[in-house]
């Protein structure tokens, strides 16, 4: 179903235009044949059946939805078009001249350049040659070729017109399908990235509270408030995607992975060089780092986790790996299309950078982002953080696994 605008003439507009003007040509010659002479019954059944079928041939010829009709028959309606044009002129005579001009419009719609502007003269000709030998003077002559060759045009620019707005029309429509897509394709992704890891650390402290409530419920009241504070960020996370804007720090994803990472019984050392990170660069990052992290918790039992934030030669790496995975299992989350990893590639490519995930055989599955590096970018804001680039974090003692 065809959705228009406001305003927007409907696609059957042009060819009513066309198949009114001939209409009223047609009209016009047959009110000059009955004034001209008496007419037989023949002359007048001739002219009403070569009407009726030359302007059906024209519907043809210019309707939007008969495209595919003309793509496999239109040389052949051409053709009868043109039978029906010339030969009723040797018994009507100048009262069906207008019809040339109509012929000359669909031979440069049917036919394709240059035999479509050869046809189009050619039916400029023939319709001189019959006025001419209809007796007319060579104004006449004149005029009659000028008459074929305005309607032709006429025919052709009206049509072309409409098939081009069409074709605007349908572009419009695409790039609103596609945005639509885009949206959703993003809105996926983001949810995608923020509740895997969201989720993942609240069933992780869920579980951790369960052992701790009877043993230890001070530590199950601290992770509790944790617990707290994740659903929090998620919710604020998902208005975030909702209004099309989100944007994580790379330092605070790389402390909450710590933390994380540490109630989980895993060993984390992070060596970050505090780089200047422009916003977008810092948002991708800490999406990888926030990737791994759902990985290494669903995925693994990892013992160790590794991540390095370094610069080489204008060139800003991270560099994510733990252990715990086995090979099979790192090999078929490295194959795997259309879910996180797939997603971090995109971010990456977005920025004019590069992702790789691969599995070793000691069992060590790595994520590894590189881009240019922001040398413009604004220092980091590390408030709160250790001040030491390298950072680690031990296995509690009740951890999770």
């Amino acid at each position: 179903m065809v959705v228009l605008s406001k305003g927007e003439p409907p696609p059957w507009l042009a060819t009513g235009i066309v198949l009114s003007v001939q209409s009223a040509v047609a009209v016009l010659g047959f009110l000059n044949l009955l004034a001209s002479r008496r007419p037989s019954a023949g002359h007048i059944c001739l002219f009403l059946a070569a009407f009726v079928a030359v302007l059906l041939l024209q519907g043809i010829h210019c309707a939007p939805r008969a495209g595919l009709f003309r793509a496999r028959h239109g040389r052949r309606t051409l053709a009868l078009q043109a039978l029906l044009t010339y030969a009723p002129l040797f018994a009507l005579g100048l009262t069906w001249a207008g019809m040339p001009g109509f012929l000359a419009g669909s031979a440069l719609l049917i036919l394709e350049p240059p035999l479509s502007i050869a046809a189009f003269a050619a039916a400029a000709a023939l319709t001189g040659t019959c006025t001419l030998l209809a007796g007319q003077q060579p104004l006449g002559v004149a005029i009659g070729v000028l008459s074929c060759g305005v309607n032709g045009l006429m025919v052709y620019g009206v049509t072309r017109i409409a098939s081009w707005s069409a074709e605007v029309r349908r572009a419009r429509d695409e790039v609103a399908r596609l945005a639509v897509e885009g949206e959703r394709l993003r809105v996926a992704r983001d949810l995608h990235d923020l509740l895997g890891y969201s989720l993942s650390a609240i069933t992780l402290k869920g579980e951790l509270v369960a052992r701790l409530v009877d043993k230890d419920p001070e530590r199950a009241r601290t992770e509790l408030r944790e617990v707290l504070d994740i659903s929090r960020q998620a919710l604020a996370d998902v208005r975030c995607v909702a209004h099309g804007y989100r944007q994580l720090s790379l330092t605070a994803e790389l402390d909450s992975a710590t933390r994380i990472l540490s109630t989980a019984g895993i060993t984390v050392e992070v060596h970050d060089e505090r780089l200047p990170l422009r916003e977008e660069t810092g948002t991708v990052l800490a999406t990888v780092v926030r990737e791994g992290v759902t990985n290494i918790l669903r995925h693994s039992a990892a013992q160790n986790c590794r991540i390095t934030v370094s610069r080489t030669a204008g060139t800003l790496a991270l560099d994510m790996a733990g252990d715990g995975i086995p090979v099979d299992t790192g090999e078929r989350m490295a194959r795997r299309s259309g879910g996180g990893l797939d997603n971090l590639a995109r971010r990456l490519e977005g920025i004019g950078g590069t992702f790789r995930a691969c599995a070793g055989e000691d069992g060590w599955f790595r994520l590894f982002a590189e881009c240019p590096a922001d040398a413009a970018g604004q220092p980091r804001d590390v408030s709160g953080s250790s001040p030491s680039p390298w950072r680690s974090g031990r296995r509690p003692a009740d951890s999770v696994r």
